[in-house]
């Protein structure tokens, strides 16, 4: 056979539909200093459009998870931008997401209760925890309340994340004109811009397990956890470099995210009831929620254990190694003009 091998549909079907341009992930016929400036630009816009939309509950849901996003984005290009340019601005993202979290905690609370009845369903009696659960319902609506009461919490909020769009939109991009650029830089197109952050994270991330695993307290669970989210928002950025693999690598990480983030609100919920017993006044249906919390948190922990040992198998210059590999295979010019 001469000439060109066209691609079998049946083979073009083995692979995940392209990765689209827009949105959280690097552009295919994008600069990478484009692909970031795009990026942080959608979630400040996204996030303070939500705000001020009037549907503030799932507003500021959203909104957290933005800035949690463009937290990870700034751990990936802090060899670039610089140690005290990424202090600064993780600094004035994680303060603002702090200020309304309240809101989101007392709804979590609510939710947590909600799943423990639901997993022990058949278990217990229909009507156990309700008076927690009321207690709960009636705790978040102050929560709420204290936060929208205060007039300048989330006006607070939609103006550091305008004045972090601002920022954003003025970094150097390949495209702009030169006599704009005033001798500023964009960051290369180049995997060695992105490397030292991605291993970094993916380092921490692993060290945080280790610790987990050696000292399972609440707080080394929720510290993984923590790295393990910012982990999976750089995967999800660096979708495109392969989508089976990274893609995968992201739903795996989601996951981890998921259950850690179900054996932290656990804990919170039996710190709680511990501190402010009147909550849930009844002390042996306080002591049964204490014993099938337990026992769901030490499922939720071996889950996580037996996943992030899959996923942080790899030292991490191995896996930013590997990434190198995919990122070469990605910008290199595509036979036949197929795009994975």
């Amino acid at each position: 056979m001469t000439g060109a091998v066209a691609i079998a549909p049946a083979m073009e079907r083995r692979f995940l539909p392209a990765v689209p341009e827009s949105g959280f992930v690097l552009g295919t016929h994008e600069h990478l200093s484009e692909s970031l400036r795009r990026i942080t630009v959608e979630q400040a816009d996204s996030a303070a459009r939500g705000l001020m939309s009037g549907q503030i509950d799932a507003a500021v849901h959203d909104a957290r998870k933005a800035m949690k996003r463009l937290r990870a984005v700034l751990r990936l290009i802090r060899s670039e931008i610089g140690d005290d340019a990424y202090r600064w601005e993780n600094t004035v993202l994680r303060d603002a997401a702090r200020s309304v979290a309240p809101i989101r905690d007392g709804v979590v609370m609510v939710n947590t209760v909600d799943r423990i009845r639901e997993r022990y369903e058949g278990q217990i009696a229909e009507e156990s925890f309700a008076e927690l659960r009321a207690a709960l319902v009636g705790r978040s609506d102050r929560l709420r309340r204290r936060v929208l009461d205060d007039r300048e919490i989330i006006p607070g909020v939609i103006r550091t994340l305008r004045s972090a769009r601002v920022r954003y939109s003025s970094w150097p991009v390949e495209s702009d004109d030169p006599m704009v650029l005033y001798g500023r830089s964009p960051i290369p197109h180049a995997f060695e811009s992105i490397a030292p952050g991605l291993g970094r994270t993916y380092g921490r991330g692993r060290k945080e397990m280790a610790r987990a695993i050696a000292h399972p307290t609440a707080a080394n669970f929720h510290m993984w956890r923590k790295r393990a989210k910012y982990l999976r928002h750089q995967a999800e950025i660096l979708q495109p470099l392969w989508p089976d693999a990274v893609g995968g690598l992201a739903q795996s990480l989601e996951q981890l995210g998921e259950w850690l983030g179900d054996d932290h609100d656990l804990a919170i919920l039996l710190k709680l009831i511990s501190d402010i017993p009147e909550l849930c006044p009844d002390m042996r249906e306080r002591s049964f929620l204490a014993a099938l919390a337990q026992h769901r948190r030490a499922e939720l922990q071996m889950a996580s254990i037996s996943l992030g040992s899959r996923i942080y198998a790899e030292r991490p210059n191995q896996f930013v190694s590997r990434f190198g590999v995919y990122w070469q295979a990605w910008d290199a010019p595509t036979p036949l003009g197929y795009s994975y």
